[in-house]
């Protein structure tokens, strides 16, 4: 009988692809958005600034971003920047594929080169701690040194998303990064997550198994990146008007880091 009902039910319409626009993305990541207690826990990942812009035209996007990370070490005065620059590529599908329920695939390839060394990081932390007094400064405690010179690599990577359902949607992703050069991070993730929108409000939950490698010394420093298989979890909420979207996540074992990490992420569609 249930067959025979969804037999004549009237099939899901996808929806249209988008209309031509511009999506501009914004985020701090910092260990203070997940423990707020002064003075901070400035050690390993510290704080990430990341851009994004990407051109979206029915269902093919590009674009392209930056990624900018302050590492410190937990042991000694060490410290890194990692700076990522990547070109985007996207193409989407919304065609319901097994059952007649919204259905979402989205394909992102990118690539660009990375650099590790000084890139300013000590002395935008060392001068927001003097401002904001939630932290050492340089010559008070707060880690200011950068071991060798620059260092150049080059980073390619993809990730293949599959989501079903609309307020309520499942679903799961497979992220793949591989590094060549001086340095960069190689790394591999399997996630799965499932999120509820009501009205303005959202928030979703996701657990992935990730692992990760790197070379450049930089970023194998004590409270950085771990090499092999680990477990992480993240959990964010969002509010959303108009084109605009605001939210926030909670990431635990951020980069394999064994500490967690606060996201503040902004968003806007024009």
């Amino acid at each position: 009988m249930l067959l025979v009902a969804h037999a004549h039910a009237e099939p899901y319409t996808p929806a249209p692809l988008p209309e031509p626009h511009l999506l501009f993305y914004a985020a701090l990541h910092n260990d203070a958005f997940s423990d707020a207690t002064i003075p901070l826990d400035d050690f390993g990942f510290t704080h990430d600034n990341v851009l994004v812009v990407r051109y979206q035209d029915g269902a093919y996007a590009y674009g392209g971003g930056i990624f900018d990370r302050w590492i410190t070490s937990r042991n000694d005065y060490r410290r890194w920047d990692q700076l990522d620059i990547f070109a985007i590529g996207e193409r989407l599908w919304l065609a319901p594929l097994v059952i007649d329920l919204p259905h979402e695939l989205l394909v992102t390839a990118r690539a660009g080169p990375s650099f590790g060394g000084n890139f300013g990081g000590r002395w935008l932390q060392s001068g927001w701690h003097g401002l904001s007094g939630t932290g050492p400064t340089v010559g008070h405690g707060l880690a200011d040194t950068y071991e060798g010179g620059t260092r150049v690599g080059f980073t390619t990577g993809a990730r293949v998303r599959a989501a079903i359902g609309e307020r309520v949607q499942g679903y799961s992703y497979l992220d793949g990064q591989f590094a060549l050069g001086a340095t960069g991070v190689t790394s591999a993730q399997l996630a799965v997550g499932g999120s509820v929108s009501v009205w303005y409000l959202g928030m979703h939950v996701e657990v992935a198994g990730s692992r990760y490698h790197v070379d450049d010394p930089g970023l194998q420093l004590p409270g950085a990146y771990r090499p092999g298989w680990q477990l992480e979890w993240r959990v964010g909420i969002h509010v959303r008007w108009s084109r605009f979207h605001i939210g926030y996540e909670f990431r635990d074992n951020e980069g394999g880091s064994g500490e967690p990490i606060g996201v503040l992420e902004f968003q806007s569609r024009r």
